[in-house]
């Protein structure tokens, strides 16, 4: 059986894959010298939710938007279309139940002051089923 973090890195992936006018492609790990926008399915942790040995766990997923703009705006509307396609989704993957639940997000510009980088977290439920 799959881990948890594997399912819901693979649930995360199909979820914002399937929204047909993200703006960006999804992506676990970026192929080099891919130019933004892009998004990232990023940092997974997780606990046992009912003590060390509980298979069921709460996670929380961060998923990164990347874009080259001079405004904010490209950002938000790739960010919000992803956030909208996670939060409250339910998925099932190799015998995992995931439940998604949007928690917090961050817009800032990059270091370089030529685009801009956002994060989504989400709170996953994921019950072995």
């Amino acid at each position: 059986m799959t881990s948890a973090e594997d399912a819901i890195e693979k649930a995360a992936f199909d979820l914002l894959s399937a929204v047909a006018d993200l703006g960006a492609p999804v992506y676990q790990h970026v192929p080099e010298n891919t130019p933004p926008p892009v998004v990232i399915i990023g940092d997974i942790e997780t606990v046992p939710i009912g003590g060390k040995d509980d298979p069921d766990r709460r996670a929380t997923l961060s998923v990164m938007t990347v874009t080259e703009a001079e405004e904010r705006k490209s950002l938000l509307q790739i960010k919000g279309k992803a956030e909208a396609a996670l939060d409250g989704a339910q998925a099932e993957h190799d015998g995992w139940t995931l439940s998604f639940a949007f928690i917090a997000a961050t817009a800032v510009l990059t270091a370089e002051g030529d685009g801009y980088v956002g994060e989504s977290r989400f709170q996953i439920l994921a019950l072995r089923a």
